[in-house]
């Protein structure tokens, strides 16, 4: 069966769960909003394409996540 590759939020949340790499709805929101997950808005609803999931959950891209520095005291 051929997978959707654009799908609406709550589809995007149980793909993630089903491939082992959940996020939830709160962060998926949390992450479109900040650009990091590029997205379409039609209306009222999200549609978000499963290959910029993907790049974001694996850091394709890069780790956004910086090493804090810590300075010595």
């Amino acid at each position: 069966m051929h997978e959707k590759a654009i799908l609406s939020i709550m589809e995007t949340v149980d793909r993630s769960k089903e491939r082992g790499m959940p996020i939830s709805e709160y962060t998926l929101r949390k992450a479109i909003r900040s650009g990091a997950i590029p997205c379409r808005i039609i209306g009222k609803r999200y549609f978000i394409a499963w290959a910029n999931v993907e790049r974001y959950l694996t850091c394709a891209d890069g780790a956004d996540n910086i090493p804090e520095r810590r300075e010595a005291i």
